[in-house]
Formats: structure tokens, sequence, C-alpha cells
């Protein structure tokens, strides 16, 4: 069944009539149907959901945090053209009698570098920014189906119709009968979490679980108003935290109309309909070919994406497109988006492309099972595609997670490699900037000699590669052979005798112009990415006494540092920025 006939299908479901004073009645008669069966558990303990649920800390606390897991659930059911969490205020307004509302949204995990965004709720409008991507600011109304995003830097708008989704009625005229479904339905669990502390904040936690969801819910316990709400869906996880209801807010800031002098670009079409097969492979042509240098994407789910988009917007913004081209540029990404965020197939999908580079016709990428198919589709390194038997599957790759760095190399059956970086930046007199990546080789490809690495400034050259031993990268370290592949990337041939006895320190040297770093009042910024991906990360800041900056945080052994990550679950390339520390010496 395609997204549009579900979403149709799950709202005739759901339909009653209401007309007029209808609202009222139906949350009265909700609340009162609740605290009857409150009185009414003290004798005769009720099954299910509201049993659970009314014997939370105080009634008032239960009773809001119970209605608006209901809430969430129904409307998860009905449909979200943008993300399950996006009209999330809108479906819970009318229960906590809120006019407006304001939260952010996280896409994946809470650490996993992914940018968060803004949302600014007023009725059935949606006011949206991502700040960490720039000043785009978007509109979404959705009981007209229709999205404006504008850029106050460029003064331009355009408008997005959204189809394939049905008029979204006032949720209110749903939630009796939603109510009553759900405390009937034997798939419906909602499990207590009692009285926590999160961010300072005592809060009443509840975890609901359905076949199709999990949502946990944390509301205040003084209020009952909900801080933050954690919610997994298939293949992806969404965090809405710092919400806020009844904010005062200027309704013009959620006006449709263009602002005055903006030029306005051709509209387009979100068709929820669009994420197609061909689609997909068309937006992961587009990004190993435009923004990732040949090579796959890390993953390919919405959150993954997400921590990619504030690097996309920036290469899209060097490319000088015309307004056409923009246009199409997105068109092409948002329906690549769209076959996994409402994937249709039957089970997950599987995506084992990272470090595999764009033309490896032998490798699988990708797979998943078609809805009512025999066979699957597996996707190839060179991007056709083919129908495989389940017993002609690619054996599924182990999980990345719980490489220990101290645990040294091993090859293994994924294509790419996987290490653990330390970034070396060296002031210098002449205002350049020495840079050494410190590369400690973790896991790669059984008989892999070639390398690939990419550099994290794309004008960067790379002057020399050295190979070691961790612990004593000076002693019996030799030259390495590398070749240049594209604008920052190349190719390190490595020789294996050497890996096996444990010489996996590779010394990677590039200078840089120290006006090539991001200056924002009066700090150097610096991109935290690594040459491949890594599981962990460090950045250490030298300067020389004759370069006439110095040190703005206390340095150990001369060196400075300003960023270490944790052991990572899941290895990446971008761990987002930090600053230099450096500063004109006073």
């Amino acid at each position: 069944m395609k997204p549009a006939d579900e979403i149709r299908r799950l709202i005739h479901e759901s339909q009653i009539a209401a007309g007029p004073g209808a609202d009222e009645r139906m949350l009265r008669g909700a609340l009162d149907e609740l605290e009857e069966r409150r009185r009414r558990a003290t004798a005769h303990p009720e099954p299910a959901l509201w049993r659970i649920i009314m014997t939370s800390r105080t009634t008032k606390i239960a009773a809001a945090a119970g209605i608006t897991i209901a809430a969430l659930i129904a409307f998860h059911f009905i449909g979200n053209p943008v993300g399950s969490t996006l009209t999330f205020a809108q479906v819970i307004q009318p229960i906590l009698r809120a006019s407006t509302a304001e939260f952010d949204i996280i896409v994946g995990k809470e650490d996993g570098g992914a940018p968060i965004i803004h949302d600014m709720v007023m009725g059935s409008r949606i006011r949206r920014t991502v700040p960490a991507v720039g000043d785009d600011v978007t509109i979404i109304d959705l009981e007209a189906g229709r999205i404006l995003t504008f850029s106050e830097t460029k003064e331009e708008a355009q408008y997005i119709s959204l189809e394939g989704l049905p008029p979204i009625p006032n949720y209110m005229d749903h939630l009796k009968n939603v109510l009553l479904m759900l405390d009937k339905s034997p798939d419906f669990v909602v499990e207590d979490l009692g009285v926590q502390e999160i961010d300072g904040r005592e809060v009443v936690g509840f975890l609901a679980k359905h076949p199709r969801t999990g949502i946990t819910l944390w509301a205040d316990a003084e209020t009952g108003l909900p801080v933050r709400i954690e919610q997994n869906e298939g293949q992806m996880r969404t965090i809405c935290k710092n919400m806020q209801f009844d904010v005062d807010m200027d309704e013009s800031l959620f006006s449709m109309d263009v602002p005055e002098g903006y030029t306005v670009r051709q509209e387009t079409t979100l068709d929820l309909q669009a994420g197609t097969e061909e689609a997909f492979i068309e937006g992961l042509r587009l990004l190993a070919e435009r923004f990732n240098d040949g090579r796959f994407p890390d993953g390919v789910a919405v959150e993954d994406y997400l921590k990619q988009a504030p690097d996309v917007a920036k290469k899209t913004e060097a490319m000088n497109l015309t307004s056409e081209e923009q246009v199409a540029l997105g068109q092409t990404i948002q329906n690549y988006l769209l076959f996994t965020r409402f994937f249709q197939g039957e089970g997950e999908w599987t995506y084992q492309g990272q470090g595999v580079m764009l033309g490896q016709a032998e490798t699988p990428i990708f797979w998943y099972r078609p809805k009512d198919s025999e066979t699957y589709r597996v996707i190839y390194g060179d991007l056709h595609a083919e129908d495989v038997a389940p017993e002609d599957l690619p054996e599924p790759l182990p999980p990345v997670e719980g490489i220990d760095p101290s645990a040294g190399y091993h090859s293994w059956s994924r294509p790419g490699f996987v290490g653990s970086q330390e970034t070396f930046y060296y002031v210098l007199p002449d205002a350049r900037v020495r840079v050494e990546g410190w590369l400690t080789l973790l896991r790669g490809p059984q008989d892999a000699s070639l390398l690939p690495i990419r550099l994290p400034h794309a004008n960067a050259t790379l002057e020399s590669v050295r190979l070691g031993e961790s612990g004593r990268p000076a002693q019996d370290s030799v030259a390495l052979a590398f070749e240049k592949t594209g604008d920052g990337t190349y190719n390190i041939a490595l020789p294996l005798g050497r890996l096996s006895l444990g010489q996996t320190l590779l010394i990677c040297q590039w200078h840089l112009p120290l006006d090539a770093f991001s200056l924002e009042q009066g700090k150097y910024w610096v991109d935290l990415q690594s040459l491949i991906p890594v599981v962990s990360y460090k950045v250490s800041v030298g300067v020389d006494p004759n370069s006439g900056f110095e040190l703005t945080i206390p340095p150990t052994d001369a060196w400075a540092n300003p960023f270490t990550s944790a052991v990572v679950e899941k290895p990446t390339t971008n761990f987002g920025r930090c600053t230099l520390v450096i500063r004109k010496r006073r």
C-alpha cells in the first residue's frame, strides 16, 4: 500500500462526527472518564492503559501525560509528511490548552552530531530553523498542505506544495474515539517509569509501546506538561526536547506571504509517493559525486543526512548554481530521503556502503525486500540493481559497534577502513599552520593495498605520509607513496606486511594559511573531520614562540587539547567543530 493510501485508510478508520462545541465536550468527557476510572481503580484495578497511568504520582500528572501519549500514538498512525514529531505541538495543543509551542528536535542520537531543528508552532503552522545549517526559515502550513521557505541573507523565497497527503482535520474530532480504541487495544502498553530528574528538573516518565512505534514521554512533575519526548519508529529515532507552551509569539512570524522585496523561485512539489528506488539511487549518485568525493555516505537514514547537511549547504553555496539548478538538486535529495523515511518494503533495509567508492560494481551497498516480493533488490557500488533470491543475499556485515582502539589492527569483511585519530595544529611564524593527522588503523579489508583518505580542507595539499608504530612513531618509520584522486582526496599505498607487524600509525602532513580557518568574534574555528571513519578523535594545538600567538587554555607538554571525543559506537568522519584556542600574544 502506498503512503498516501495508508494515511487515508487510517484517517477513515478513526473518523467520528463532531458538531459545534464538540471539542470542549470531548475533552471534558475524556477527563471525566479518566477521573471516574481513577476512583473505581481503588476498589477494582483496571487493566492495561489506564491502570498503569492512573497509579502515577498524581492524578493531574498522569492524566495529562496519558492523554498526550494517546494523542502521539494516534497521530503517528495517521501519518506525517515531514517527520513524526514535527506536528507534535499541534496534536496536543487542544488537550493542553496551549495556543503556541516551542521546542527543539534531534533526529538520531542526541550526541550523534546531527544539527538541532528549532520549531515554533502556532495553530496549524510551524516556523522552522536549523541554525547550524544557515539562516533559511521554513513555514509549514499543514492545513493548506503548503510550505514557504526563504533565506534572509539571499532575499530569496520558494513555495513547496505537499502532495499525496489528505487534509489533516482538527485532532479533537478524533480524541474520544482514539482514547477508547487505545484502551481496548491488546497491542498498546504503557509502562510507568516513575519520577526522575532530567536537566535539573523533576519529571514523570512513561514508556508507550506499540508494534509500530515506541515513545518515551517525560512530563514536568508539577505541571504535567511534556518537556521531552523520545520516539523510535522503524529504523529512525527522534528526540523532542526543551518544550515550552503558551509562549508569546508574533503572528507575523508564521505568515505564508513572501517578505517584501524577495525574489520568488520556481515552486516545487514534495510528493510522498516520489520516494522510489530510482530516486534513491539518483540521490546516492548525487551525494557521492558532488558532495563526498566519489565515496558513498556513511549512512542513508534521515539522521545520517542531517549530520551531512551543513557540509552539503556549504558546498552547494560554492557551486554557484542557478535557481533552476538549486531546485533540481533539492528535489533529488528530498526524493532520496523519502525512500527510507517512508520505507514501503517488508522488514528492514540494510545499508553497508560506508567507505565504498562509486563504481565498485561487485560490492553490494544496499538491499531490501519489496512489498509482497519473494526476492530482494540489491544495489551495487556502480548503482545497478538486481533481483536476488534470499539464499543468495550478501552476508550482513558484523556490527561495527564495540571496536576497542587498544586492540590493535585486524582485517575484516567490510569494504572500508576504520581507525582512531589525533590531529595536531601548530601555528607558525609565517601566518601558516602545520597540520599533522596521526591516524591509527584499527580495521581494514582483507589484502587491501590502498587507503583512501579525505583531508578536512579540499584546497589543502598532502605533503607527506609516514608509517610508524603507535607509541613510537619516529622509530623505524617509513615514507609511503600516495596519489591524488580529487580535491582533497588521496589514495595511500599500504605495505600489508608492516601492518601485520603492528606498524599501523600513519602521520599525514599538510599546511594551511591561518586565514583558511573561519574567524568568528575573534576566534579561529576548525571543522573536526577525520581522514577516514574513526571511533575516537582528538585535537591538539600548539604555537611557535615566534608566531605572535599564544594559547588560551593551559597546555600539557606545550599542547592544548580543545577537543577529545569519547569512543563512539559507530565510526564517523564528522565530530562538529571547535576553536583553535589561540589569540594574539598580549
